[in-house]
């Protein structure tokens, strides 16, 4: 199929970065550091204030550490009750802390353990450890053996090290909430993060923990949060201000998945057509670029070129939500008799689209078949004129995301992408 080529890598670049509605789903595992002020249900509410939505689950009881999840039945069933974005993992306050000879034989072992049930349960879903933070006047009952925890700032650097070291050595993401609460300790100590035990988050405290995660998660600005909770606005301001700047401008620093997307190809020429033969991991969806203005999505597809010349081929492959591009240039013949065949030249708008998309060709066709489907193939609506040259679809149905017009004018096959925000 003739495809007319809009800007097809961008479109699939603003898939995710664009402010359009994301459906997350996400289970919690840890205890009284995420129960307490229900932190789960805080998430979904600042996700929801900002027309997100989160599907969430929790296990957390009081003191568990992650040896007693690594073995907890509920904990392992709730693994794999779904497919999960993020399973997030957060140790018990205060093993984080402790000798690093202790942590090789009581924290490291089941942190691995725990994140291999999440992938062996759903290849995609993705670990997500809780960093958390030291308490307000440091470990005192730890303190005659760890000295580095008598105070807040001892304790609080041994915690983020160590989620630092289990979020790389696991390949995973990580929030990092006790560095926003570092942040807001220093920056705006009139808020009050710790409850009257000097350990456990106030509600500012959650709401804080909500924010970086809320971050971390859509990977979106935290300070369009429209959901305060209790707090006054100059409180949650503040703290989403300090998320903002800790988490969302840090993005990568907070990453360290490995991307499971590998673009790679073959090509064969013969003359002006060429056969492509994909060569790259498993993947959701492919998008190749002719470097003619044309593109296609099948896994190996082959392309005839009207016109010698060099070619830049660009392949795009996306699996689990990430993305790998490989680009190669083909040279054709330019004394290749090729017939240059006829094109439908159209425009669509507005790109992106929220509501309704205009179509119009350069010319008055007797019947146009319209099909839209997403990247993947599937097949959304229908739709067939007649005697026209301009025309609008309704896609205020469809979800966020990039999708390909096809059509067909008079027997001439064309194509368009649109991004629906």
């Amino acid at each position: 199929m003739t495809r007319f080529y809009i800007f097809s890598f961008l479109f699939l670049t603003l898939a995710h970065t664009l402010n359009g509605q994301d459906v997350k789903k996400v289970l919690f595992i840890g205890n009284s550091y995420t129960s307490v002020n229900n932190l789960p249900l805080m998430v979904s509410n600042v996700a929801g204030s900002t027309g997100n939505t989160l599907i969430f689950d929790s296990n957390a009881p009081g003191g568990f550490r992650f040896m007693n999840h690594a073995t907890n039945a509920v904990t392992l069933q709730k693994i794999s009750a779904q497919g999960w974005d993020y399973v997030v993992l957060q140790a018990q306050s205060q093993e984080t802390s402790l000798s690093q000879a202790q942590m090789q034989q009581e924290v490291f072992p089941y942190a691995e353990i725990l994140c291999k049930a999440v992938r062996t349960a759903n290849v995609c879903a993705q670990p997500m450890f809780y960093m958390t933070w030291g308490r307000k006047y440091g470990d005192q009952s730890n303190c005659p053996e760890l000295p580095w925890v008598c105070t807040y700032e001892g304790m609080d650097d041994a915690i983020r090290e160590t989620y630092l070291y289990m979020a790389e050595t696991n390949l995973s993401e990580l929030s990092p909430v006790g560095a926003v609460w570092r942040s807001l300790r220093t920056q705006h100590p009139e808020i009050e993060l710790y409850s009257s035990d000097n350990s456990h988050p106030s509600v500012a405290g959650s709401y804080a923990a909500a924010c970086a995660f809320y971050t971390i998660i859509y990977k979106k600005d935290p300070t369009l949060i429209a959901w305060n909770s209790t707090l006054s606005d100059e409180d949650a301001n503040n703290i989403k201000l300090a998320a903002k700047t800790v988490v969302f401008d840090d993005l990568e620093y907070w990453d360290f998945t490995v991307n499971p997307a590998s673009a790679d190809f073959t090509c064969e020429i013969n003359e002006n057509e060429v056969s492509f033969t994909y060569t790259g991991n498993d993947f959701d969806a492919l998008l190749w670029d002719f470097g003619d203005m044309q593109t296609a999505t099948q896994l190996n597809p082959v392309h005839t070129y009207n016109a010698g010349g060099d070619y830049t081929v660009t392949l795009t492959a996306t699996r689990c939500g990430k993305q790998d591009v490989k680009s190669d240039v083909i040279t054709i013949n330019s004394a290749v008799n090729t017939d240059l065949k006829e094109q439908v030249n159209i425009s669509l708008y507005p790109n992106p689209a929220t509501e309704r998309i205009h179509i119009q060709t350069a010319q008055c066709y007797r019947q146009i078949f319209i099909k839209v489907s997403d990247f993947s193939g599937r097949l959304i609506l229908e739709k067939k004129v007649c005697d026209v040259n301009k025309f609008d679809l309704d896609v205020s149905a469809l979800s966020a995301g990039p999708y390909v017009v096809g059509m067909i004018a008079d027997g001439v096959p064309c194509s368009a992408e649109f991004y629906k925000q």
